[in-house]
């Protein structure tokens, strides 16, 4: 029964995280929700395997990646994109609003637009809110390199959204 109630646990505390990861991939709630459920069911059967020495989101973001990956090849000529959940406070005002989602739009179409290696990068940071450490386990790349990486990144989505002209970073 213990193992029942450290899975629920970890559910419960991954369950949110783990479907925004895959929304952000796939830009489908239902997609997300369907991978989210795939991503659970398989960490179930591979649960006994989890060393509890090491951090659960990086497994868990590994599997919710690759899934992610297989059901965009398996999707015929659509367009997939990130979905960014709304972070914007309730009393602000309307024109506020506007501009802050056309700048969400904006900066949505930077990050698709970026290489993989990158894009992963500052989703893993900026979206999923991933430690250094995590990021260097989750991409199976050294500290150094996710650092380096992360830098060039911003650097290119600094550029890009740059040369759309209306905002800096």
């Amino acid at each position: 029964m213990k193992e029942n109630e450290a899975f629920s646990a970890m559910y419960r505390a991954y369950d949110r995280r783990v479907y925004y990861t895959a929304l952000r991939f796939l830009g489908s709630r239902e997609d997300a929700a369907d991978i989210t459920q795939e991503v659970f069911t398989r960490a179930w059967k591979n649960y006994k395997n989890l060393d509890p020495e090491r951090p659960v989101f990086p497994w868990l973001f590994r599997i919710t990646r690759n899934l992610c990956i297989n059901k965009v090849k398996r999707k015929s000529n659509s367009e997939m994109g990130l979905e960014f959940p709304e972070l914007t406070p309730a009393k602000a005002a309307v024109e506020e609003e506007i501009l802050k989602s056309e700048s969400r739009s904006e900066i949505k179409a930077a990050v698709l637009a970026l290489p993989e290696k990158y894009r992963d990068i500052i989703i893993l940071k900026h979206y999923d809110e991933c430690s250094y450490d995590e990021m260097a386990e989750i991409l199976g790349i050294p500290r150094g390199t996710v650092m380096s990486r992360l830098f060039n990144a911003r650097k290119m989505l600094k550029e890009k959204l740059m040369t759309g002209g209306k905002h800096e970073l």
